[in-house]
């Protein structure tokens, strides 16, 4: 199959500046999807590094050995404009076409 395309991201209840703030505060963006030019969606959650290390970290003191999310992309900032652009890139390298 040929790579797609992204058309833009979907975020449930939008994404306003208060939403972009918190964000990029918090390290953290769940409930996303990559829409694509041929009209597929696939969710997408993003954390920045501090983030992840955190997540980790508080499952194993659960006893967890590891952490997992649906579509996780780990970006330097978690900000609109990194989001769409790994969005963008993991489109280009056929990303979606493996994963649905």
């Amino acid at each position: 199959m040929g790579h797609r395309v992204l058309s833009r991201l979907v975020f449930e209840g939008g994404f306003d500046a208060r939403d972009a703030h918190e964000s990029l505060l918090r390290g953290y963006r769940s409930h996303v999807w990559a829409e694509l030019q041929d009209g597929s969606r696939h969710r997408l959650t993003f954390y920045d590094l501090t983030r992840l290390t955190q997540s980790l970290e508080d499952e194993c003191s659960a006893g967890r050995r590891f952490f997992t999310e649906p579509g996780l992309v780990i970006v330097p900032e978690v900000t609109l404009a990194n989001m769409e652009a790994a969005a963008r890139e993991l489109a280009r390298e056929g990303f979606f076409d493996e994963v649905s």
